[in-house]
């Protein structure tokens, strides 16, 4: 009879919580060995979700039913801990996603750029290499020479979705979409990956088509005059620029790039203005050429 009794006092809500919260072990949390197969498993935290649900719980006092709170957290984190165990010891890495759709400009407005690229999700999921989440990464710069470096990432996607849209309003994904503003990249680079608790799977890159698709992205250059140092948009004919100050003729060798101060973003002439394309923060306007004796343009450019 005070076997029972005990066993009773085991099972109250208050002492199963005093013993999930005092466990220092997922298996010590759910109740089942090192070794337990997925199933038993999912029974074991099944069986507790039950039991530490908010509705059996309202005849304790307040603390009580935020230990109660606390220890449905710790049999969630334990059951995907002894999971991902599993995963880790008998699974295999993912295969590496399919493109799905062409990517493409959902969006071209300055500030507030959006484009979208898509994988196929596989028709069955292999037991064997089962993918948890997908992986959507970006480099956050670029070298003239068109290389990528510092690959962020951008999102983690649940296994069923199979787009993502990348915004420009967004801080992280706007420093990725900058950094190929910032050397006029003619594609950005994007890559997908599938994951689980094993690793990650070979990258599904994307290369998005980028300069061609925003028009202010597509200015002039640069020519410094070698007389009066005055700073002239590149479009001449024959490879040759009439100076914009003294009429001189400028070749392209006196071509020059030019950095935003703000956000390191190449400069061009558009529209008569010199604006960064990255920022869009116009930097000057172009003036009418310069006529000796008058004092009202300056010959700073």
């Amino acid at each position: 009879m005070q076997s029972c009794v005990l066993s009773r006092l085991a099972c109250t809500p208050d002492a199963m919580i005093r013993r999930i919260l005092a466990a220092t072990s997922p298996e010590e949390k759910l109740q089942v060995a090192a070794n337990a197969a997925e199933e038993e498993i999912l029974q074991a935290w099944k069986k507790l979700v039950l039991l530490l649900h908010p509705d059996k719980l309202q005849r304790l006092d307040e603390e009580s039913k935020k230990d109660g709170a606390d220890a449905l957290h710790e049999v969630h984190e334990a059951k995907d801990e002894m999971r991902r165990r599993q995963q880790e010891a008998c699974a295999q890495v993912p295969v590496q996603p399919k493109a799905g759709s062409t990517p493409r400009c959902l969006d071209a407005t300055p500030g507030a750029r959006k484009y979208e690229i898509s994988w196929t999700l596989p028709d069955v999921q292999d037991p064997s290499a089962p993918v948890e989440k997908y992986e959507v990464w970006g480099p956050r710069h670029c070298t003239e020479l068109g290389e990528t470096h510092d690959w962020v990432l951008l999102a983690t996607l649940p296994p069923l979705q199979s787009q993502f849209i990348i915004v420009e309003e967004a801080p992280t994904q706007q420093d990725v979409m900058w950094a190929a503003d910032r050397v006029l990249r003619q594609t950005m680079s994007l890559t997908v990956h599938a994951v689980n608790g094993k690793g990650s799977s070979e990258a599904l890159a994307f290369e998005l088509p980028w300069a061609a698709a925003f028009p202010w992205l597509g200015g002039m250059g640069s020519l410094v005059c070698n007389q009066c140092f005055r700073l002239t948009p590149r479009g001449g004919r024959n490879g040759w620029t009439s100076c914009a100050g003294c009429g001189a003729g400028l070749s392209a060798e006196l071509a020059i790039v030019i950095r935003c101060t703000t956000c390191g973003g190449e400069v061009l002439w558009q529209r008569n203005a010199l604006s960064c394309t990255c920022c869009r923060r116009t930097l000057a306007v172009n003036m009418p050429p310069r006529r000796r004796g008058d004092s009202r343009y300056s010959r700073s450019w």
